[in-house]
């Protein structure tokens, strides 16, 4: 892989090594299809027709094949070899709260890392891998394509993004979830920085489009325990020229009860949403964190 200093590794092939056995599974049938290691060999290019199945409220009109509603007085829709497969969208949130980190790096390096391991890992189970990062706007959207060769795009957005601006996660969701063609899994790399209930009305949003969330919470050790000693100064990195000198002594334990609460709404909301929800500690090793991920959510779904 080509890095320099201003475009460095987007991730460690080791931790890609420790995930591309394993899969990135639905908790249930999408569009009516199972994902794409699941499926029965397919041959021809990926605008082959296959099947066809019934209408449901929100598909493309243009996907009707009027010749069978002429025949059968009901609505069917045309599933192509690409439309057959499990839709992966993945959605980076770039926006400047990210970019905080002490000796591991960044949150928004980790987050980008385990978006390129996904990514890849999807495509090569036979899925279609997009991508999204989210910053003040919808900043940058790759739709999903199951082609290998795909990745290279992908890549390439992580390797040139950076984050920055304030945090408008929930908006962006909703905006992302419009764009949204078809019905799929959606993994969310954020430290969710947002208002709560904004946050349960785009998981509701995304569920009712039919989609199914998997929220990897994307923290820094630090900002969970607020280890930090003596004076400080503490910059606010989604606002210029924002910053508090404090002793962290005097606040800390106000501020990690804080902390503790804000956790338990985010996954309250995560629970009441239907939202898979799993921490992501940046001081975790990144492929070891997102194997265990994604063995147990592999073994749990097994079991129903």
């Amino acid at each position: 892989m080509t890095t320099t200093a201003e475009h460095p590794a987007v991730f460690d092939p080791k931790d890609l090594a420790r995930i591309e056995n394993l899969e990135l599974l639905a908790s249930r049938v999408v569009d009516g299809l199972l994902s794409g290691k699941h499926r029965s060999e397919l041959k021809g290019g990926s605008a082959e027709f296959t099947e066809h199945r019934g209408y449901v409220p929100g598909d493309e009109i243009r996907l009707i094949d009027w010749k069978v509603y002429g025949k059968s007085d009901r609505y069917f829709i045309k599933q192509y070899i690409e439309q057959t497969c499990l839709q992966v969208i993945v959605v980076a949130d770039g926006s400047g709260s990210m970019a905080f980190g002490l000796d591991g790096g960044s949150k928004f390096q980790y987050a980008r890392a385990v978006a390129a391991c996904l990514t890849r890992l999807v495509l090569r189970q036979r899925d279609s891998a997009g991508l999204a990062v989210l910053g003040k706007t919808l900043r940058n959207y790759i739709p999903p394509r199951a082609n290998p060769n795909h990745f290279q795009a992908l890549l390439e957005l992580l390797r040139v993004a950076r984050p920055s601006g304030e945090t408008a996660l929930a908006d962006n969701l909703t905006e992302l979830t419009r764009r949204i063609k078809r019905r799929g899994l959606i993994v969310l790399l954020s430290d969710c920085f947002d208002e709560i209930d904004s946050l349960r009305q785009a998981f509701q949003f995304l569920r009712a489009r039919g989609h199914e969330i998997i929220l990897l919470h994307t923290m820094a050790p630090e900002e969970l325990t607020f280890d930090f000693g003596g004076w400080s100064r503490f910059e606010c990195l989604e606002v210029i020229n924002r910053h508090l000198d404090l002793d962290p002594a005097l606040i800390r334990r106000e501020y990690v009860e804080n902390v503790r609460k804000f956790l338990a709404d985010l996954k309250r909301i995560c629970g009441e949403t239907g939202t898979d929800y799993h921490p992501l500690p940046t001081n975790k090793p990144m492929g070891e964190a997102l194997a265990y991920y994604l063995k147990r959510r592999s073994a749990r779904l097994k079991q129903t």
